[in-house]
């Protein structure tokens, strides 16, 4: 029989901002270990029990909760922009830093998520222009559905 061991301590999946390509990560809202000790260790909701999750390449670190999967208003709730799994997809690896919120994922004095990366802390290579009439067919999009 073959063990696999990891070590969960040392494991960081990158730098805010960087592009990654796995498709399994350490679970962010309960650090890896499966289940919440704050909650007189219940299993986590957002992993299942696993410790780790499967996110769809590429992915970047989420910058709105910096890869806890908390959210910032209440330690208690998934981060409303990664739903507590730390990373987030982005359509394509050309990425670069907002430059509303400087890859902080949210704007200067307030508590919620960048409009303009949506909280991600990076948006797609593409001139300022096209990401503006991008944000606003998505935002429309999303206006229909409700």
């Amino acid at each position: 029989m073959y063990w696999k061991t990891f070590d969960w301590k040392s494991q960081r999946a990158g730098q805010r901002g960087e592009v990654l390509n796995k498709n399994t990560y350490r679970c962010g809202f309960c650090s890896g270990k499966g289940f919440i000790p704050s909650k007189k260790n219940t299993r986590c909701s957002v992993c299942l029990g696993a410790g780790t999750v499967e996110v769809e390449p590429p992915v970047v670190i989420c910058a709105y909760c910096n890869e806890s999967g908390r959210s910032h208003l209440n330690s208690d709730l998934t981060c409303i922009v990664c739903r507590g799994r730390g990373v987030v997809s982005v359509k394509t690896s050309q990425v670069e830093m907002c430059p509303a919120c400087k890859a902080r994922g949210r704007e200067k004095g307030a508590n919620l998520p960048c409009l303009t990366c949506s909280g991600k802390g990076v948006v797609t290579k593409l001139g300022l222009q096209e990401q503006y009439y991008e944000n606003r067919r998505s935002r429309r999009s999303n206006q229909e559905l409700f």
